[in-house]
């Protein structure tokens, strides 16, 4: 689970801001995502998993985090050979057809060649060939329900489908169909001309239909022809306009249908089991949750082959309760009154009892009152009854939280049921879909950190088999499938690093770090008109005053550290602000007025200070984006922040001030480090450019708009990224402004470097797979407007996307080719046996593993008029991944990536009150119209003019 990532997290809520929260509390700021945005830690590089929503990628369940010991293989004694597939006469005959291909989707790139560089090695990944009958005919069907049922009621649908399976009329046929439970029938063979049949309905719990209950009819229309023959020459490299989502999706349907009937499907291809059905026992997390295991599964095309991704993954559900009534109490014990279970258990389902069947039943919503005081009509009692009277006299059911629990409303938009919680029984297997809290995050990253070795075994020893592959469970043995249980195996490479330099030499850079003990930075900024600031708020490890003598000699400390690392510092002390902070009031949830305390003591000092060192007592999670905005959006100041507790410690405090030095250097435009001149000369005049989309999470109201940001270098080491950032319509992953952000960062490269780039290359971060021909129809024209609309020679352009949401593993075969964490080297990078059959793309580990199974980044080139060999993009971006200027080690996302997905980050914060809104504010009760002005009033004029040619977001 090294580096997991997300986008678009929203918060919890219990009286605190922020991501990474526990379920019903608002508390764990962004600056605290290990990592990602500013941190008041120091700690940088993306080596720390981001918080949880719920779930996530991981490890195999259990002990072992991968660091320290002796290397593990897994499989060490297995024959690790590749596919005669892959060898070079077969990889060449591909290549040399691609030159006579001409895509559907104009400019988009075919594979130039695979590339040469590094050192040769074999590599496991967690694939697993699938092999289908040849010249095979599949019947895809669209199903007709009768009464119409909508899209969005997909559990009747589900149910629909279940009882149709139970049907006379597809008893013959069962063996040799399958379905998605929703919308979509895949058969072997053709079912007969307006075949039919009909549903009676009953719920699950129920014995058989009710006399007089509804009755569906459930008609398949006519069929689409899949045929194997067509899949067969796409994936021999033959038909690249081919389409073979629809085929693909069907055999992902009939591999994956045991694990949609026996297991949870959460999200999509994740299948989750009991922990007893594991041999597990279940993980707590807190009072209400607890960590299962579950396997993702999907079937992917590659040269030649059809083949199955498993990963192994993890998310957290809800503890099963046999009485929502004691999980309510329990849960609000042991969060010590703090914690709000309504709002924690709102989307949970509860099973009842009471009707003489198990009827399932989503929350509508708690009431305000008790089963004692809430009252309705009830014309069969007589007139108005409260609850508490109904239960007694309808069901003899006494009840023991009558007067001290809210009623639970079960009913729907037309109609309320209200039925007392201790009648209402939490069913084991429903996912948490919230934001976990910090510690949260710490228990599920312990349990699912593990090494390679332990995850590629739990996906070769529980998985496979708990999903049905292994034993080819119905429907796959009627469809003639069948998925092999052995991973495959594909050449790699290991490429060398480049030489890092600073002013003072070049360090020795080993897997993907380097120590920079006594060296200066490249190009050292200077560090003057500068002030500090102290945020007392009721810390145990606060500065006293700004007299303190502690105070005085961290100050001297680091601006010390600062000198020896070749900063131009002040002689004398920056003025030094005290701030003792408002207490939080219920009545000023974001803390409004500790924010205005800080306004007014910065503008107390008597010129605008280039850079503010702001100490804070701890990781209260309004008071950063507060600061953050305050200083980047209206008073223009670069902020740096560190917090008292972590500098007080000797131990570890010179490398904490190394850490934020780097940082400081960055925003005051100073280069920390550079590459050497052949790492670099594959970007000669050239600029690089990063882009991304954040989207408003949990909890957002929606029509809250999208973040967009774009950064691209301005200098000759490539180290510096200003950034553009726009609001744009919610939940739009492609930019709307691009063509005016694009233009605003080559008037800034045009500033600096005094002539346009002769090159643009464009790293697009947050793009799936399906809207890859999205972006060359919306981006690509508009980018190419900016460039075009400045005099001179259009500079070429390439674009590559950049991918980290993929389940995609590599495992070393021998104990050389593993790092001291078992996993593989940074420079690792694959390009064959798991990657496109036409696709420029690649899998490369620019870092090194910090815990857990490392995750590679897959880079895809789909638009490229410099015509980079393969060679030179893939040794290049691994050059690139040791230019993060906030570290001294490589990053497993490029660097101009990796910015703007800062810089987005960044952003959010300016929207914090509506991210999400609090609960029972007015912004909680907008309308799409509303929430969008509300956020163009928060967002204002966006980043002041002062901090717009820097990296104020790093």
């Amino acid at each position: 689970m090294d580096d997991s990532r997300g986008r678009g997290r929203g918060r919890g809520e219990r009286g605190q801001r922020g991501r990474g929260v526990s379920p019903g509390q608002r508390g764990g700021s962004p600056m605290y995502r290990g990592g990602r945005g500013e941190s008041p830690s120091g700690s940088s590089g993306r080596g720390s998993p981001a918080g949880f929503r719920g779930g996530g990628g991981g490890g195999g369940g259990g002990k072992g985090r991968g660091r320290g010991g002796p290397v593990q293989i897994f499989s060490p004694n297995a024959p690790a050979q590749t596919d005669a597939r892959l060898s070079d006469k077969e990889q060449n005959a591909l290549i040399a057809g691609f030159k006579s291909l001409s895509t559907s989707v104009p400019d988009r790139v075919v594979r130039p060649g695979f590339g040469k560089r590094g050192a040769a090695i074999t590599l496991r990944a967690n694939f697993f060939a699938l092999k289908y009958p040849k010249n095979a005919v599949l019947y895809d069907y669209a199903i007709e329900i009768k009464p119409a049922v909508k899209t969005e009621e997909k559990r009747l649908r589900k149910r629909l489908f279940e009882l149709l399976e139970s049907t006379e009329e597809v008893a013959p046929y069962l063996h040799e169909i399958c379905h998605d439970r929703a919308q979509r029938l895949i058969s072997k063979r053709p079912l007969p001309a307006n075949f039919s049949a009909t549903v009676p309905f009953y719920e699950a719990g129920e014995t058989g239909p009710r006399p007089g209950g509804k009755v569906y009819t459930i008609k398949v229309l006519e069929p689409k022809e899949l045929k194997s023959a067509d899949l067969d020459r796409h994936l021999q490299g033959a038909d690249v306009n081919y389409d073979p989502l629809p085929i693909i999706s069907a055999f992902n349907l009939i591999a994956t249908a045991p694990a949609s009937r026996d297991g949870i499907l959460v999200g999509k291809n994740r299948y989750f089991f009991p922990p007893s059905a594991l041999g597990e026992s279940p993980l707590v997390l807190s009072a209400g949750l607890e960590a299962w295991k579950g396997f993702f599964a999907s079937v992917r095309p590659v040269y030649k082959n059809l083949m199955v991704n498993v990963n192994v993954c993890m998310s957290a559900f809800y503890i099963p309760n046999a009485r929502l009534s004691d999980a309510m109490i329990k849960y609000q014990q042991m969060s010590y009154g703090a914690s709000n279970p309504q709002r924690f258990y709102k989307r949970v389902r509860v099973t009842t009892k009471h009707l003489g069947f198990r009827k399932k039943s989503g929350i509508k919503g708690f009431e305000r009152d008790t089963a004692r005081k809430t009252t309705f009509q009830c014309d069969e009692l007589g007139g108005k009854v409260s609850v508490e009277q109904y239960f007694q006299r309808k069901y003899s059911i006494r009840l023991q939280h009558a007067d001290d629990l809210p009623v639970i409303n079960l009913g729907n938009k037309t109609k309320d049921i209200f039925v007392p919680a201790e009648l209402c029984e939490i069913e084991p297997g429903q996912s948490y879909g919230g934001t976990l809290s910090e510690r949260e995050t710490a228990e599920m990253i312990t349990y699912a950190c593990n090494p390679p070795f332990v995850n590629a075994q739990s996906i070769t020893g529980q998985g496979l088999g708990i999903l049905g592959l292994r034993q080819r469970a119905s429907p796959m043995q009627g469809f003639g499938i069948e998925v092999s249980a052995d991973m495959t195996v594909v050449p790699a490479r290991v490429l060398i690093p480049p030489k890092v330099v600073y002013s003072s030499g070049s360090p020795n850079v080993a897997n993907g770090s380097w120590n920079i003990l006594n060296v200066r930075f490249h190009r050292p900024a200077q560090l003057t008109r500068s002030a500090i600031l102290v945020l007392a708020d009721g810390g145990r490890d606060d500065f006293r005053d700004n007299s303190d003598p502690a105070l005085r000699g961290i100050v001297t400390g680091f601006l010390a550290k600062c000198r020896a690392s070749g900063m131009q510092v002040d002689s004398a002390v920056p003025p030094l602000l005290f701030l003792r902070l408002p207490k939080p009031q219920k009545r000023d949830p974001l803390r409004s007025a500790a924010i205005d305390a800080i306004e007014n003591e910065l503008k107390s000092l008597p010129g605008r200070p280039t850079i503010v060192l702001v100490f804070m007592s701890g990781r209260d999670s309004n008071i950063y984006p507060g600061l953050k905005k305050l200083c980047d959006s209206k008073l223009g100041i670069a902020t740096v922040c560190m917090l008292m507790p972590k500098v007080r410690k000797e131990k570890g405090q010179d490398q904490y001030f190394s850490n934020i030095a780097l940082k400081v250097n960055t925003k005051l435009g100073g280069v920390n480090h550079q590459l050497d001149a052949s790492s670099m000369r594959w970007l000669k005049n050239s600029m690089i450019v990063g882009m991304d989309v954040t989207h408003p999470g949990l909890g957002c109201v929606k029509g809250t708009p999208s973040i967009a940001a774009v950064v691209a270098s301005c200098d000759t080491e490539f180290m510096l990224y200003p950034a553009s950032l726009r609001l744009q319509e919610y939940r739009k992953e492609m930019i709307t402004d691009v063509k005016i952000m694009m233009t605003e960062r080559v008037n800034e490269y045009l500033k600096r470097m005094k002539s346009l780039p002769e090159r643009v290359v464009v790293f697009r971060d947050g793009v799936s797979e399906g809207q890859f021909d999205q972006v060359l129809i919306h981006e690509l024209p508009e980018i190419r407007a900016a460039l075009r609309s400045f005099k001179g020679k259009t500079p070429k352009l390439t674009i590559a996307i950049c991918g980290k949401r993929h389940h995609t593993r590599f495992y070393p075969t021998k104990p050389e080719q593993a790092d001291k964490t078992s996993n593989t080297k940074a420079g690792t990078l694959v390009d064959q046996g798991v990657t496109a059959v036409y696709n420029f793309d690649f899998y490369l580990q620019a870092h090194a593993g910090l815990q857990g199974t490392v995750r590679p980044t897959h880079y895809t080139v789909i638009f490229d008029e410099s015509r980079f060999p393969a060679d030179e993009i893939q040794q290049g971006a691994n050059d690139v991944s040791y230019l993060w200027a906030r570290a001294t080690k490589s990053v497993s996302l490029i660097p101009p990536a990796y910015w703007a997905d800062t810089a987005c980050e960044r952003g959010r914060l300016y929207l914090h009150a509506i991210l999400p809104p609090l609960p029972d504010s007015i912004e909680s009760e907008m309308t799409e119209d509303q929430i969008m002005r509300r956020a163009r009033e928060l967002w204002g004029n966006g980043v002041h003019e002062n901090l717009r040619g820097s990296m104020f977001y790093s």
